[in-house]
């Protein structure tokens, strides 16, 4: 695969939307699109947080692509010019569900949605999180706080995707979790 040419299409305020034309193993041309943060210095953090009592933080958070409520791990952006990846995971933990994390584990770095996005995830995990008080959301953030035993996830999980839709991730980290021995 050889990449010819980039075209940015779009230039948004949180977002650019780009082209690239390729030639196969076959020397057919291709065209791909694809989006990525507008700020180079941008990169998503992911939290698995557990509290004292070994539940579970998850969030019912209104995400306006899909026009629905998606349950899914806390989650938000680090601006790594200025904060850390471990900065930006504490404080969105703190912001979107009031849980304060005294420190976070980095478990894992990895990408999102690699054939629609150039997206970078940080994982993190957080043990004996206590809720300090109030959410404090952005504006256009809808967030529902949901404490899911830990033995209970998958189930949760499973039952929630006949009637919500749920992010595939809170599944996936688990058996990372489970090598580290961290839960």
């Amino acid at each position: 695969m050889k990449i010819i040419k980039i075209e940015k299409v779009f230039s948004g305020k949180f977002l650019n939307f780009f082209r690239k034309v390729f030639i196969t193993q076959s020397g057919q041309e291709g065209i791909w699109e694809y989006i990525e943060p507008s700020n180079p210095d941008k990169c998503g953090v992911v939290i698995f947080a557990l509290t004292k009592n070994k539940e579970v933080i998850l969030e019912k958070i209104f995400r306006v692509p899909q026009g629905d409520y998606i349950i899914e791990l806390p989650a938000g952006g680090a601006d790594t010019a200025i904060e850390t990846i471990a900065q930006a995971a504490i404080r969105e933990l703190l912001e979107e569900t009031g849980f304060l994390a005294k420190e976070v584990i980095h478990i894992l770095s990895a990408v999102s949605t690699p054939s629609l996005a150039k997206l970078k995830l940080a994982y993190f995990f957080a043990s004996d999180v206590e809720f300090i008080g109030q959410q404090k959301c952005d504006d256009e953030e809808e967030i529902e706080v949901i404490k899911v035993p830990l033995g209970k996830l998958v189930d949760f999980v499973i039952e929630q995707s006949k009637v919500n839709k749920v992010e595939d991730n809170i599944l996936s980290i688990l058996p990372i979790l489970q090598k580290k021995k961290l839960i």
